[in-house]
């Protein structure tokens, strides 16, 4: 007699999330990719819809060979292993994330998508770029990759000067965007869909934000710049936005050290946000501060803003707001720092924008990266 194949999909609501309801919070997330059925069904599970809050990731160090990293939930207090993300995965950078999904870079300049969870992956194509333009590039005999302006004119993509990019990813249908920048000068994107890359000409960036299909991005002049991906192609929009002739103007103070991210809250506001090393403050505790600015009611001019009223969420980059408090790496926010003292990159902080006191968390044993992330799925705030 042959086994009766089982059909999961079949198995009844109340049975699914009687299932659910029992895992981890890592099992829950790789059962409910069995089929749609449990996908449905995980949203209306106690893990699926509670308020989603920022985990870290440890990575280990690249001479490892371990395909696994170790995700921290600060809340519950709990530390879970990954499963085996792969033979390529330790000695790849994690780049920028999107609920359960990394962006992983290798030493080849290739990037993939992996769900830290699942373990599923997506490859991207090889880097070749759409139509003729300023640049392209070109593929070296030992795997690396040179960025080209002309044939007696090009140079190595140097892996660490890929500091900054975005990624978003449906978790139901799996379209996907991914954007990254270059030495702050050249940005490049791939959308589902797409037959290879697209240089985004005439866009340079020092910060850049991805949501509601359209990218912002600061520029090297401090302006802001919208790029709409709803269709195949990023247009820039210049009609209908109040940015296009207000430069961001920042004046440090004397002994201020001070880098720019940008971010897009829930209700769609912009928001620039200034982050500061003061190298002669009054204490200890006034060396490392955030400012926060958003375009004035007018429209006419950027002003400083002391709370975010009643945002539930807000990611920018590599940072994670919530309840007025800034999750944050210190290689990413004050990246000057880092190069003075090698031992703070493993170290990150959470940041209370009432009291303006910044919570530590340094790591003992060496990672070759850490990172906030923030589990799970919210269409809400696509």
């Amino acid at each position: 007699m042959e086994p009766r194949v089982v059909d999961w999909s079949e198995m009844c609501s109340d049975a699914i999330q009687l299932i659910l309801e029992s895992l981890s919070f890592p099992d829950f997330h790789r059962a409910r990719t069995v089929c749609s059925s449990w996908y449905s069904v995980s949203k209306s599970c106690v893990a699926g819809s509670r308020n989603r809050y920022p985990w870290l990731m440890l990575f280990r160090e690249k001479s490892s060979v371990s395909g696994s990293c170790k995700l921290l939930d600060p809340f519950e207090n709990k530390t879970y292993k990954t499963r085996d993300l792969g033979n390529e995965f330790h000695v790849c950078r994690c780049i920028a994330s999107y609920g359960n999904w990394l962006l992983m870079l290798s030493p080849r300049i290739d990037f993939s998508i992996i769900n830290v969870f699942t373990g599923e992956k997506i490859n991207l194509p090889s880097l070749s770029l759409q139509g003729g333009g300023e640049v392209r590039f070109r593929r070296k005999d030992d795997g690396g990759v040179f960025l080209e302006h002309s044939p007696n004119d090009r140079e190595t993509i140097i892996n660490r000067f890929i500091k900054t990019a975005v990624l978003w990813i449906d978790e139901e249908t799996k379209d996907f965007v991914v954007c990254w920048n270059y030495q702050d000068m050249y940005l490049f994107s791939y959308k589902k869909g797409n037959e290879s890359w697209w240089h985004l000409q005439g866009t340079d960036c020092l910060a850049m934000a991805y949501k509601y299909n359209k990218l912002f991005v600061i520029t090297q002049s401090h302006y802001i710049k919208i790029l709409d991906f709803s269709d195949d192609f990023p247009n820039e929009i210049i009609h209908e936005t109040r940015f296009l002739n207000h430069r961001f103007n920042y004046y440090p103070e004397d002994g201020e050290q001070w880098t720019e991210k940008i971010a897009i809250t829930t209700s769609g506001d912009v928001v620039i946000i200034v982050s500061i090393e003061n190298e002669y403050p009054e204490n200890e505790e006034g060396r490392y501060l955030f400012k926060f600015f958003k375009m004035n009611v007018e429209g006419t001019e950027w002003a400083r803003v002391y709370s975010l009223d009643d945002e539930m969420m807000l990611v920018f980059g590599d940072g994670f707001i919530k309840s007025n408090s800034i999750y944050f790496i210190t290689d990413d926010v004050w990246p000057a720092y880092v190069w003075k003292n090698a031992n703070f990159d493993s170290s990150s902080g959470v940041y209370d924008l009432a009291t303006t006191k910044i919570s530590w968390s340094r790591f003992a044993y060496c990672l070759s990266n850490i990172r906030w992330f923030v589990p799970g799925s919210d269409k809400k705030y696509d």
